[in-house]
């Protein structure tokens, strides 16, 4: 394995290549992805605001009439100076929430934190599962890179001999031709498996952050017979599992969000308290005055009717959307799990030492080809035999691994 990897790594890509395992490459996904980091600042930015919500409104301070310049008679002091008596009126007012509004925007402040880590358990569910994609793509994709690498060298050492043959008039030109097809179809195959390839690399590249933008992933690849599959869990339990999905935590968290936004709007039908502390030096009738008051708005035209009413809407909505997400998971999981019953079985069926027949079974095929004892057409016959089955092969393995971490990622990662 090591052997064909140098080749492959050597012949097609000359920049610096990183060798990872899934643990590995899970690490560096959970510490460099600029999407969850962002996601993490929305969540302290919430924070911050429920350290708002808790603060108590400043203090009003307002200094009015004031006259620095007036002369006059008068049994006080001089304001500013001997004989200046002069105006002025000082103000202090402190707003009081009432029905427990403070409260209950404190309460609306830290739904929004919980409605922020909702969000972000999606985003990494989502990411996470994007990122199992193109690590088990890369997988398969390197594997049949390797594959057709080695059949693309080996037809075209057969076409040019078939062509030398054929210019000796030793073999009949459509047998070369046949050969020549077959070579092209399989760099053809090449050329479209390195496409995704690349694609595949380009995913990675933005979910891992690496900081050279030239760097080529490497991917461990097990032997198929070492890929397993696991027992599949119950359907029940599963299905009890559902409830830790980042999407239906999600829901849950718009509904508490707009729980707690209702029950504000309601407490803001009540009018809030000012209270008031005045002072005035000349204008009042004694020198000076002091005085107390307390003022409130009359809810006269409007009790916040409006904004109630959207807000119960908004609730009823939220409760919907969860029930419809809540739904549409255990729909998921339930096709999730049946579609591993499904391939495990298939599995379970697959003879895997039927590649190893096949590599020893080629090289004899292929001197029996040049000795004239078969011929080219079941030459070929069996050469296409071969590469369909390692690439299925290739292909199962690749979708067992993706279904195990599907059903992980229909159930919320659940470990």
């Amino acid at each position: 394995m090591l052997c064909w990897k140098a080749v492959l790594i050597g012949a097609l890509w000359a920049q610096d290549t990183l060798f990872l395992t899934l643990a590995e490459a899970e690490k560096i996904f959970l510490q460099r992805n600029l999407l969850l980091f962002a996601q993490r600042l929305q969540i302290e930015a919430e924070k911050a605001l429920v350290w708002q919500a808790r603060l108590w409104p400043n203090p009003h301070l307002s200094i009015d009439q004031a006259d620095l310049f007036t002369k006059a008679e008068a049994p006080l002091p001089p304001f500013l100076s001997h004989p200046r008596i002069n105006q002025i009126s000082i103000t202090l007012s402190q707003l009081l929430f009432t029905a427990r509004k403070r409260l209950k925007g404190i309460a609306l402040a830290e739904a929004a934190v919980i409605l922020q880590e909702a969000a972000f358990a999606e985003l990494l569910r989502q990411l996470r599962y994007t990122f199992h994609q193109a690590f088990f793509g890369l997988q398969r994709d390197q594997a049949l890179l390797a594959l057709l690498r080695g059949q693309l060298e080996l037809l075209q050492q057969l076409s040019q001999r078939y062509k030398e043959l054929s210019e000796l008039n030793l073999v009949p030109l459509p047998e070369y031709l046949r050969i020549e097809s077959l070579r092209l179809q399989v760099q053809s195959d090449l050329r479209d498996v390195r496409e995704r390839w690349e694609t595949e690399q380009h995913e990675l590249r933005q979910l891992l952050r690496t900081e050279n933008p030239y760097q080529i992933f490497w991917i461990s690849t097990d032997p198929l017979d070492s890929v397993g599959f696991a027992e599949i869990e119950p359907l029940e339990k599963l299905l009890a599992l559902a409830k830790r999905r980042g999407d239906v935590q999600l829901a849950a968290a718009r509904l508490h969000f707009q729980e707690q936004a209702l029950s504000l709007e309601q407490a803001l039908a009540y009018p809030d308290l000012t209270l008031n502390a005045t002072y005035d030096r000349l204008g009042g009738y004694r020198f000076p005055q002091w005085g107390i008051g307390v003022g409130l708005p009359l809810p006269l035209f409007h009790r916040n009717q409006g904004r109630i009413q959207a807000a119960t809407y908004a609730l009823q909505a939220a409760q919907v959307q969860y029930e419809q997400t809540k739904l549409t998971a255990e729909s998921e999981i339930l096709q999730a799990w049946r579609k591993a019953t499904i391939l495990r079985e298939q599995w379970s069926q697959t003879p895997f030492e039927l590649v190893e027949k096949y590599q020893g079974t080629e090289a004899a095929y292929r001197e029996n080809l040049f000795l004239g004892r078969t011929t080219l057409l079941a030459y070929v016959d069996f050469f296409q035999s071969y590469r369909s089955l390692s690439a299925r092969f290739i292909e199962l393995a690749y979708l067992v691994r993706l279904v195990r971490s599907e059903l992980r990622y229909m159930v919320g990662w659940a470990e």
